[in-house]
């Protein structure tokens, strides 16, 4: 589909969409934040484009990437991958290993949404405890899958009649973005691998899309980013730095200082694993920073 057909997908979905500049969209993320995508994007919006986006959305809080400079020093990773000749033959010998184990042991097929709901639970749960963060403020995982979201496909990692890790996949203009979920009792045999590996090749080689895109680095303070790095530059994702932006509502922005972020330390400390919290801790950390 298109930008403007996703667009109205995520409308769809009951998501906050607002047009943004040079083919973006803001997207409502959590309960207080709008995303630019593609993530990839990079240009630096201008200062009407932000005021449009808060006074359409109501956010809190702006993300997108800028190109690392002088004012903005780069404090993420993004991980894309655009090699339209992709295969097993250009990954190094562990990652050939650990592939060819993955998809020697599991089959890998498309998934319609009675299947995750039936089946995903796991993967779900063991995903974001491995990742530190909380079922019980999350939500659970009926929450998060019960709407049908046509704008995305689910690529599954099956064992049987079990489901070992799948991907959400979405597939818009030349540009595909992924993440996924895996349960722990799988690991071991390499679902991620055979994913990761399915879906980037069938994008980037068979049907001739320009990117594939991994995410960015978290931005919480204790996170796997080390681990989930290794792996997906191991799958032959680039690691690219970027500035990771955070704007805050002008309502917000003098709150945005040191005595709010140590409040929300101490918060963390009764709730270690709150996303809301973790992912406020990050997003204040790092707008300080820039000012340190």
């Amino acid at each position: 589909m298109n930008i403007k057909d996703y667009a109205e997908q995520l409308r769809k979905s009951g998501h906050r969409v607002v047009s943004g500049s040079e083919n973006t969209l803001w997207l409502s993320h959590e309960r207080f934040s709008m995303l630019r995508q593609p993530t990839f994007a990079s240009h630096l919006p201008d200062p009407e484009e932000i005021r449009a986006v808060f006074r359409k959305s109501r956010a809190a809080i702006l993300s997108f990437v800028v190109k690392p400079s002088f004012e903005h020093v780069a404090n993420s990773c993004l991980y894309l991958c655009t090699d339209p000749e992709y295969s097993l033959a250009k990954l190094g010998r562990g990652a050939r290993y650990d592939t060819n184990r993955g998809l020697n042991e599991f089959e890998i097929r498309p998934l319609d949404l009675p299947e995750i709901l039936r089946l995903g639970g796991p993967a779900y749960r063991d995903t974001l405890q491995r990742t530190g963060l909380s079922i019980e403020h999350r939500g659970c995982f009926e929450d998060a899958f019960r709407r049908p979201r046509s704008e995305r496909l689910y690529i599954g990692a099956m064992k049987g009649d079990r489901l070992a890790a799948f991907l959400v996949v979405r597939a818009v203009d030349d540009w595909v973005s992924i993440g996924g979920y895996s349960a722990n009792e799988f690991l071991p045999l390499r679902p991620n691998n055979a994913l990761i590996y399915h879906v980037a090749h069938q994008y980037l080689v068979q049907k001739r899309f320009r990117v594939v895109d991994y995410g960015l680095s978290s931005v919480q303070a204790v996170s796997q980013a080390e681990g989930l790095n290794a792996f997906k530059v191991k799958m032959g994702f680039q690691s690219t730095p970027v500035h990771r932006a955070f704007v805050f509502n002008p309502f917000l922005r003098p709150f945005a200082n040191r005595f709010s972020w140590g409040l929300v330390n101490r918060m963390l400390q009764f709730s270690p694993q709150h996303p809301l919290l973790k992912k406020a801790e990050g997003a204040l950390r790092l707008t300080l920073n820039r000012y340190a």
